[in-house]
């Protein structure tokens, strides 16, 4: 089941949070692919806020603050990942390929800009990018991402976490 929750953060702490996310400082890192390293002409930039396979010795660093919110709604109990993607626009919408990102815990999404690019799930369902939109949903559910022909970029924010 997909559920999808529209002004999911309250205004203010949203648009200070798109704010940070879309400027010219924050740190994307060139990723060569975006499910597989090996798709031909498929890359994104990424940050990675947390991964419970790295070990950062500052948790709690200015980046990391910029999503605590979120973990806060959502309910996470145990956090597992939690990464930005940038996609660059594109002349047709290409879909990023279906994937899972990880077994048995929950995804979500969260959309920092809106766009015409899209989440489709492997039943059809379909999920616009909304700015402040989360789709919450259970890992094994394959899904992909479409990119965007009318905005320079699409982001989103993939969370994976255990809520108990």
């Amino acid at each position: 089941m997909v559920k999808v929750i529209d002004n999911f953060l309250p205004k203010d702490l949203f648009a200070e949070m798109q704010y940070k996310i879309l400027s010219n400082e924050f740190p994307w890192y060139y990723n060569n692919g975006i499910v597989d390293v090996h798709q031909k002409n498929k890359y994104q930039f990424v940050h990675t806020f947390f991964n419970c396979d790295i070990n950062f010795s500052d948790l709690h660093n200015e980046y990391y603050n910029f999503i605590e919110p979120c973990l806060h709604k959502l309910g996470v109990k145990s956090l597992k990942r939690v990464k930005a993607n940038l996609n660059p626009r594109t002349i047709f919408h290409r879909n990023g390929g279906f994937h899972y990102d990880m077994e048995n815990v929950t995804t979500s999404i969260f959309y920092i800009n809106t766009n015409n690019g899209w989440t489709k799930f492997k039943d059809g369902c379909k999920v616009e990018c909304i700015e402040n939109r989360m789709v919450i949903f259970d890992s094994n559910i394959e899904h992909a991402g479409f990119s965007c022909t009318n905005q320079k970029r699409k982001v989103v924010v993939n969370f994976n976490y255990g809520t108990n």
